[in-house]
């Protein structure tokens, strides 16, 4: 359960995302942009900056904006994201391409990325240098992803380069902003640093794995997405250098989930993907060990189990 504390500023920090997306004077351009807000979600990058900024002084109003700017960017990939995977629900709403059209869809969502990076301006300081290289990277990590669809010699190397950037980027970004805007020493600021990043690639290679092997009542994904989609993610590539019969698969245009299931146990992939994910979850953890016990660390930690618990 979410303490009263953090419901508080989480609490600031969607009002200050509604009035912010929503402040256009043109209803639909408003409802554009506030529509996935309103379908809810974890809000995962803004809890990170405000559990970060705990380090320091707390109650600082550029902490505020850097945590509502990095939701803004956050939801502006999904905009954009939905467009390329044609995804037609999100949040168990329509997505906005599929309501309103492509076009509409991406201007929409380069409109969020105007107004998370206008905020970072509003907190000054180091924020939107923070947030620059956060969404730099993440442009990047997807312009790499898009590459390299399909693509059966995507190198493992090649994958975790992917996710640093596509994914682990804003959960590090998040936790430098909340250390950054509370004035966290560079000791504890290094290691929330650390933490987000860690709690980044651990989230991501779990999700790639309950893409394969999740209930999808639970993920909203029919099991096997990225496969189908040419999205080579580590078990597959995995089970690829391990197994001469899934790397015939890969080349040759296999992508029925049952056989893939069946090869990638035989060759222990979801196993060892388990275990890389678990690596991760270990470093984040750690890196927490520079500070005291106390509420938000313990949050921190929790976050972290929440994402392995879902294996």
């Amino acid at each position: 359960m979410t303490p009263d504390w953090l419901q508080d500023d989480l609490k600031r920090i969607e009002d200050l995302l509604l009035a912010t997306a929503g402040s256009s004077p043109h209803p639909m351009v408003s409802e554009a942009s506030t529509h996935l807000i309103k379908a809810g979600g974890k809000r995962v990058r803004p809890t990170l900056v405000m559990l970060a900024a705990r380090a320091g002084e707390t109650g600082v109003p550029s902490t505020d904006l850097a945590a509502a700017a990095i939701e803004l960017v956050h939801l502006a990939t999904l905009y954009h994201d939905d467009v390329i995977d044609e995804t037609e629900t999100r949040r168990g709403a329509p997505t906005v391409h599929s309501k309103w059209g492509t076009e509409v869809a991406v201007l929409s969502g380069d409109y969020l990325f105007a107004l998370g990076c206008g905020l970072g301006a509003d907190a000054g300081g180091e924020v939107p240098g923070i947030l620059a290289r956060a969404i730099a990277q993440v442009c990047e990590g997807q312009i790499i992803e898009t590459g390299s669809l399909g693509d059966p010699e995507r190198s493992i190397e090649q994958y975790l380069h992917t996710i640093e950037r596509k994914t682990a980027a804003l959960f590090r970004a998040a936790c430098e902003l909340g250390a950054a805007t509370a004035g966290a020493p560079p000791r504890e600021r290094a290691a929330l640093v650390v933490y987000g990043e860690s709690l980044g690639l651990a989230f991501q290679v779990v999700d790639d794995l309950l893409d394969l092997v999740g209930d999808p009542q639970v993920t909203g994904k029919v099991p096997g997405t990225d496969l189908r989609e040419g999205v080579f993610t580590l078990p597959v590539l995995l089970g690829r250098d391990r197994d001469d019969d899934l790397r015939r698969m890969l080349v040759d245009g296999e992508r029925d989930l049952e056989p893939w299931l069946a090869g990638l146990r035989r060759a222990g992939a979801l196993e060892e993907t388990q275990r890389r994910a678990e690596a991760y979850a270990i470093r984040a953890r750690s890196a927490l060990d520079v500070f005291d016990e106390s509420p938000w660390r313990a949050e921190l930690l929790a976050m972290v189990d929440r994402v392995m618990g879902q294996l």
